[in-house]
């Protein structure tokens, strides 16, 4: 026996793979232990995926261990292999710190030799010190340099903030969400001449509030205001009605060109404003009724927004009264046409017939799909 024992370094040479390409690209189980099975699981990765850096940071800590196990003075080392999840974040930490402490508990280190495949691992030292020194840090980088991996994350934080941060995704996701919906909506209503002044008018308001920052101000009179999902009810009911009254307008101005200079007035001779009535009601429909939907239906769409934000669940009646309003314009529109050339004969199986059949089946089908998420799910209203 010796007259004295000193203790033995054991130097565990860690590389950490954070979202867990060996166990999605590989198939291979972590946490690696040992050089073979190292080297093993670093070959599967790298066939399945040549240009994943993880591979050959797996191939570099293999290589590190073979050069210092190699003459080495008592001191111990051992290799291994430790993924974090595809999911990112929290999980990806924690499963990490399992994995670690499983490894220490076949190995226990007294120190660490990390190696990292670039900017992105620095997160996860803390985790590795709160447990076990780490002696030295190896960078292998590979597909591409450091300084533009790093500028790609700092890019891509920005990028999230932009999405998840309120105080910029109003302006950065909100405009511009605005705008291709009222594109899309006069798309389908054939008003796409008016999309140049439309979306130009949206624009300009958001530049302006934002440049003066009446948004702001706005905000400090909040108290004097009702809550956002009521405003958002109030501002696209106001709409539909504004844009059902500039229909209803157009449609009595298209449909006054068919009356007579010569004609009677309405109390002096019925019968003559009767026979004159289909042809002025189709016509007042065929200009109007376009107008008098998209109406309807920016209220409706305003009202379900405002009930998702409020998780009420009589957003799914809004999309009941969407379905009755598209198929109401059709049924309207086959109707004027009736009206203004009545010689055609209505048989069973002419428009006007087949859209009120689909339009009856396509509300009741909808109605029944609804009412039965309401047995399934919980009514929640916030008064």
């Amino acid at each position: 026996m010796s007259e004295r024992e000193e203790p033995i370094d054991r130097t565990l040479i860690l590389c950490i793979d954070r979202d867990d390409d060996i166990g999605q690209k590989g198939k291979v189980a972590t946490p690696i232990l040992n050089r073979n099975a190292n080297l093993k699981a670093a070959e599967g990765l790298a066939l399945a995926d040549p240009e994943e850096a993880d591979a050959n940071a797996m191939f570099a800590a293999v290589k590190l261990y073979d050069k210092l196990s190699v003459g080495n003075s008592g001191e111990t080392y051992q290799v291994a292999t430790i993924a974090g999840s595809h999911l990112g974040g929290v999980e990806a930490d924690r499963n990490i710190t399992r994995e670690l402490e499983s490894v220490l508990q076949s190995f226990p280190a007294t120190g660490v030799i990390l190696v990292a495949d670039g900017f992105g691992q620095d997160s996860i030292i803390p985790i590795i010190q709160s447990r076990v020194p780490i002696t030295s840090i190896q960078r292998v980088v590979v597909k591409h340099s450091e300084r533009i991996e790093e500028s790609w994350a700092v890019l891509f934080r920005y990028m999230k903030m932009l999405v998840n941060d309120p105080h910029y995704s109003r302006f950065a996701l909100g405009v511009p969400g605005t705008m291709l919906v009222i594109l899309g909506i006069l798309l389908r209503f054939n008003q796409l001449e008016n999309a140049g002044m439309t979306l130009t008018f949206v624009m300009g308001i958001a530049l302006l509030m934002k440049g003066f920052g009446l948004d702001r101000k706005l905000a400090t009179l909040k108290f004097m205001m009702p809550p956002p999902e009521r405003q958002l009810t109030l501002a696209s009911l106001g709409v539909g009605v504004i844009l059902s009254i500039v229909g209803c307008y157009l449609g009595v101005v298209d449909a006054a060109r068919y009356v007579p200079a010569d004609a009677p007035p309405l109390w002096s001779d019925y019968s003559y404003w009767l026979q004159l009535s289909p042809t002025l009601i189709g016509t007042f429909l065929l200009k109007a009724i376009d107008l008098i939907i998209l109406g309807v239906m920016v209220a409706l769409i305003g009202g379900f927004a405002s009930y998702y934000i409020q998780k009420d669940q009589r957003k799914w009646q809004n999309v009941v009264g969407m379905i009755v309003a598209f198929w109401l314009r059709v049924i309207a529109i086959e109707s004027a046409k009736v009206l203004n050339e009545p010689e055609k004969a209505l048989t069973l199986w002419s428009p006007l017939v087949v859209m009120t059949i689909w339009g009856v089946v396509t509300t009741i089908t909808s109605v029944f799909i609804i009412y039965g998420a309401y047995r399934k799910l919980p009514f929640r209203r916030e008064d």
